[in-house]
């Protein structure tokens, strides 16, 4: 977890992902926040203040 801390490497939850608002919605398996994929473009934390 520490090293999560560092370097901000987030790990998207593949099996819980899912479509919503035409984007794919998961979590991190690491800390639990959330991630978002919009078509062609790689995982990312969510900017929304969840």
């Amino acid at each position: 977890m520490m090293l999560h801390r560092l370097f901000g490497k987030h790990d998207a939850d593949l099996k819980t992902s899912h479509w919503d608002r035409g984007r794919f919605v998961s979590e991190c398996t690491i800390c639990g926040r959330e991630m978002v994929k919009l078509p062609g473009l790689p995982w990312q934390v969510s900017s929304n203040p969840a």
